[in-house]
This record gives structure tokens, C-alpha cells and sequence, in this order.
């Protein structure tokens, strides 16, 4: 059995991958599952904080599952990590994207420094308002992840109906993975929201994770 580190995306929380907890440990596997810093409060205490102090909190663990801005984490972990991360599931993660900064930047000096957020899936606790400053952590933090230091196999699933972030963003990950020594797999998740770890595709998800350590385990 593994250990499976599993991360929340900007805004979210530990209680946002339970119900993937749940399933993976029903399995027999041990699951770490983190509150990032500065969530699970107030959207007032990511102010200060950024991606060096959300990576460092990516937990030590031979499996990294990460949602939204956790997969890109999860990623950024295992390409430093080197051989000590065998597998990445990385969900819904969102591609590098220097428009997305540039924009982000433009709104800043033109005096702006709160985005709202998407709503809340449901059952999900968590913010829907940002510091501008926690968006361009997010995106500068993605833009700096050296994909192809990646040697863990990495499985990119995509929901099909994700309304926060592009579902070309996998392939874009696909291709920067594919520069470095890693196997990659694209999945789509149907029914799925952004959120995939909560809602109707949960519990496909949590096969898709199951079948991916099914395979690590192989000889």
C-alpha cells in the first residue's frame, strides 16, 4: 500500500479531498491530506503568504494528488523530489500561463487587489474572493515548475465539464512532461466539475486514483 499526499487547489482546504481520503484509505492506503497556508480561515490570511510556503506544506509522500492549483504543486513537488515521487494525479490543474499574469499584473497597477472566485461546489467549504497578490503566487508558481525534472508517472485528469480551468491545460502539461523521463496519461472525467473531488464524478475519480496505484504497484 502507499502513502498519498493529497493537496487542495487556491482557496480550499483538507476537507476538500475527503471524500478521496475516504476511498483511498478504504483501500488500504495511507492519506496525508493538508490545509494549505493561509486557507481555511479568512481570505484576509493569504495575504503574505505564496507558492514557497504552499509548496513547502506538499506532504512528503511516494504519491501526490493534487486539485486544481494542488495538482500544479504536486507537479512542482515531485520535479524537485526527484526519485522519491513514483506517482502524480494531478486533477483539473490549471496550464502555465503568462497572459493570465500579465492580466493579473495590469489589474494590480490599475489599482485592483480582490478577484472574485467561482462560486463553491456543494458540500465545499472554502473562499470565493482572493488577494490579487495569491493569483499571481498561483501563476508565477505554475510558470516556474521544470515539468521535464519530472520522473514520476504522472496522470493528468481533465473533468469535462470544468467552467474554472481550460481543459486543454493537460495537453499543455502532456507536452512539457513529455520533454523529461516520465510516462504520462491523459484522462477525462465525465460528469466532472472543477472540483472533482466532491460532487457526482467523486467517486470516479477515486477509481481513476485507485487504478493509477493499482499500476504503480505492478511489477
Amino acid at each position: 500500500m502507499a502513502r498519498v499526499g493529497l493537496i487542495h487547489g487556491l482557496g480550499g482546504m483538507a476537507a476538500t479531498m475527503a471524500p478521496l481520503e475516504a476511498a483511498l484509505c478504504d483501500a488500504g492506503h495511507e492519506c496525508v491530506a493538508v490545509t494549505l497556508p493561509g486557507h481555511g480561515t479568512s481570505p484576509d490570511a493569504l495575504e503574505g503568504v505564496g507558492w514557497a510556503d504552499w509548496l513547502a506544506a506538499v506532504p512528503q509522500a511516494e504519491v501526490l494528488v493534487g486539485q486544481s492549483m494542488g495538482g500544479v504543486l504536486a507537479l512542482a513537488a515531485a520535479a524537485i523530489r526527484g526519485s522519491a515521487v513514483r506517482l502524480v494525479v494531478a486533477v483539473n490543474a490549471p496550464a502555465p500561463d503568462p497572459d493570465a499574469l500579465d492580466g493579473l499584473e495590469w489589474r494590480q497597477s490599475r489599482g485592483h487587489h480582490w478577484v472574485d472566485g467561482p462560486p463553491l461546489a456543494d458540500g465545499e467549504e472554502g473562499y470565493t474572493r482572493f488577494p490579487i497578490t495569491a493569483l499571481i503566487e498561483m501563476v508565477q508558481g505554475g510558470m516556474a515548475v521544470d515539468a521535464a525534472a519530472v520522473t514520476a508517472r504522472v496522470v493528468l485528469v481533465n473533468s469535462d465539464d470544468d467552467d474554472v480551468v481550460d481543459p486543454a491545460s493537460a495537453g499543455v502539461w502532456a507536452a512539457a512532461l513529455a520533454a523529461g523521463a516520465t510516462t504520462v496519461e491523459q484522462v477525462v472525467l465525465p460528469g466532472g466539475s472543477h472540483v472533482a473531488t466532491m460532487g457526482p464524478a467523486a467517486s470516479h475519480l477515486a477509481d481513476i486514483v485507485l487504478t493509477a496505484l493499482t499500476a504503480l504497484a505492478s511489477p
